[in-house]
């Protein structure tokens, strides 16, 4: 609502309030606008909800890779101490075979 100072000389100065009134198209407009700005919200938190869901199925996927670098790192070191040179002469030792000096070649 309006509110007007309506001057006259009979009654001096007086406050009238005129009520405001909108038109079909006006009110189809604000309408429209209230309606898109609600889609806004609604799509802006449908993308918020997904951000997060994949972030914390992110984090699930680097934990299980860290893990999986920790066995393939702990494996290494099984290889690295399984396959040493001392051990398998003294496998080799073991089992009755002898190095010959004249046929060992160094491979690097």
């Amino acid at each position: 609502m309006a509110t007007l100072k309506v001057y006259s000389r009979e009654y001096g100065v007086r406050k009238v309030q005129e009520k405001v009134k909108f038109n079909l198209l006006e009110k189809t407009a604000y309408g429209v606008f209230v309606g898109v700005i609600l889609l806004a919200n609604v799509v802006m938190l449908n993308y918020k909800g997904e951000i997060y869901s994949l972030r914390s199925a992110q984090q699930k996927n680097d934990i299980v890779i860290s893990e999986k670098q920790k066995d393939n790192n702990e494996q290494k070191v099984m290889i690295n101490n399984l396959s040493s040179y001392e051990r398998v002469k003294k496998i080799a030792e073991t089992v009755g075979m002898k190095t010959q000096k004249d046929s060992i070649k160094v491979v690097r």
